[in-house]
């Protein structure tokens, strides 16, 4: 589907509720949660979404982000659910989300895994890294590598259902396949669950390491510190708490900041199937 300027913005009205609530919940818990890449830029430059794109995304430390996904589906509202392994355990996703109940924003190749197929907004947890690059360049490799395995489980799983060229299973090598079908014929996906997590969280008990990363991604890493110091900035009709040096952690993660880049980088995530209220309303394709 394309988005009209009217249902985008009825996107960005559904983000910005699903954020607030999240807030309100990281407030009774006492947890830090931040803005994270496009969202930071967002922040940074429009005090909202940015006009075009489709998603929020959020930051905790491990620790509570563990604690979140414990604690938080008894604090949200009955109209928000928490996807999470731990809640649905056929999410093809390594992170959480955080979901508006009776909403629909279906992905390509996802109508095959029962889960909610909700408006969401993401939140990943940030590890701690080692200050040596070529010991992090290992651990982030070795992460990606549970990460992938975790992932393509659910799409191994209904091989049979989801066409080839849907399937993120058939884009490994055949190689990479045959090692991943014994993993799958011999461990629990709740093994690999537990063993991606502590791999993640590896160097998390090491105060000598400065920085914090999502371990899968190169550039979305920070000065512990600046977790540590957050600041409140407006967003939306609200407002959302950011990274300390923002503009820093921002230049490192996107070299070529800018305001306004060329038309063609100002991308989203448009959906197969969007509704704002699958009981009532109209459902767009």
């Amino acid at each position: 589907m394309r988005y009209t300027e009217e249902i985008l913005g009825g996107v960005h009205a559904t983000l910005f509720e699903i954020t607030r609530e999240i807030m309100r919940v990281c407030r009774l818990l006492d947890i830090k949660c931040f803005a994270i890449g496009g969202t930071a830029i967002g922040a940074h430059f429009w005090q909202g979404i940015i006009p075009w794109d489709d998603d929020v995304d959020l930051g905790m430390v491990r620790e509570e982000y563990q604690r979140f996904l414990r604690e938080a589906p008894a604090l949200l509202g009955e109209e928000f659910v928490l996807q999470e392994f731990a809640t649905e355990p056929d999410t093809p996703f390594y992170w959480a989300k955080v979901m508006k109940r009776d909403t629909l924003f279906l992905e390509e190749g996802m109508e095959y895994f029962d889960i909610h197929h909700g408006m969401f907004v993401d939140i990943f947890p940030f590890d701690r890294i080692p200050n040596d690059r070529r010991l992090e360049r290992f651990h982030r490799a070795e992460c990606a590598w549970f990460i992938s395995a975790f992932s393509l489980y659910p799409y191994w799983q209904k091989r049979r259902e989801i066409p080839r060229h849907q399937s993120l299973y058939y884009r490994k090598s055949l190689l990479s396949r045959m090692v991943l079908g014994v993993l799958y014929r011999t461990v629990s996906r709740k093994w690999l669950y537990d063993k991606m997590n502590k791999e993640l969280g590896w160097f998390n008990g090491d105060d000598s390491c400065r920085r914090v990363n999502v371990v899968r991604m190169p550039h979305d890493m920070m000065e512990r510190e600046w977790i540590e110091g957050l600041r409140m900035v407006p967003f939306g009709d609200g407002e959302i708490a950011v990274p300390d040096h923002l503009e820093e952690y921002l230049m490192g993660h996107y070299p070529s900041l800018s305001k306004l880049p060329p038309e063609e980088e100002r991308i989203n995530h448009a959906p197969m199937k969007l509704s704002f209220d699958t009981k009532n309303g109209i459902t767009y394709e």
